[in-house]
């Protein structure tokens, strides 16, 4: 296997790993933010999901693990989700969010050597061989952001859109109802676990409600307007503590074009 000082890797489920790094800590508790990429391999091929580490030799490490053909499907396209993204000859992506590569955003400059692009939309599948992973788009994150759900193990990789710290419209306006009815429709999927970009923890699949009990429960009533990075102010509001299940914390900027309806 392919060394790293600082990498590691767990099998969360048969054929499925968290690729993570010890800058963020080991311990799979609840707690501070860390950085997640994923690994489901198939007998065929194996998928990466998210460029979230900033080792350079997280591609090796993950065709270490593999051993075989393996696709890369960028989630969101956010900096903190495609480090070294031109060490790939392609990726994976949903269309709304090539902007983000090839524009940039107030907080990313564009991608200067972008690999080939394949896009991928909701409603796809993509078969590894014994197992299928079915494609999720759910907008709000990012205009593109997608997740997978794989029927092996029935396990949801979330990205930046199940989690419990939320960043919504950073690219334009989107509508509470919209986006909550989104998450309502995972309840669809048998799932039995979520992992999500930036917590070493399951989370539960229950989750998925209290998310959608506390955005609109909590939105109008409870969330402040604060200075935010980039954007100027947003509205924010946090609840629990982060080594619990039950914290939530969420951030929206609010701008001339962007409000929470």
């Amino acid at each position: 296997m392919r060394q790293s000082d600082t990498l590691f890797s767990k099998e969360i489920a048969d054929g499925v790993f968290r690729i993570a790094s010890t800058t963020f800590g080991c311990c799979e508790k609840p707690g501070k933010p860390c950085r997640n990429s994923y690994l489901i391999v198939g007998s065929r091929k194996a998928l990466l999901y998210d460029l979230a580490l900033e080792e350079k030799e997280l591609k090796e490490y993950a065709e270490s693990l593999c051993r075989k053909e393996m696709v890369t499907v960028i989630g969101h396209a956010h900096i903190d989700h495609i480090y070294n993204i031109e060490q790939f000859e392609k990726i994976l992506l949903h269309p709304a969010d090539e902007f983000l590569l090839t524009g940039g955003a107030v907080f990313q400059p564009p991608v200067k050597n972008l690999p080939e692009i394949q896009f991928i939309e909701g409603g796809d599948t993509i078969d590894l061989g014994d197992r299928v992973l079915d494609v999720i788009h759910i907008p709000g994150h990012t205009p593109g952001s997608i997740l997978l759900f794989d029927r092996k193990t029935q396990l949801l990789i979330s990205g930046d859109t199940v989690a419990r710290r939320l960043l919504l419209g950073l690219h334009g306006e989107v509508h509470s109802d919209r986006f909550c009815e989104s998450l309502l429709t995972l309840q669809k999927y048998p799932i039995k676990a979520i992992f999500s970009a930036h917590d070493n923890c399951a989370l539960p699949a229950g989750y998925i409600r209290f998310m959608v009990q506390n955005l609109t429960g909590r939105v109008e009533k409870e969330a402040e307007i604060k200075p935010f990075p980039f954007y100027g102010k947003a509205l924010m509001f946090s609840v629990g503590t982060e080594d619990s299940l039950h914290y939530f914390d969420f951030a929206m900027p609010v701008t001339n074009n962007n409000e929470y309806k």
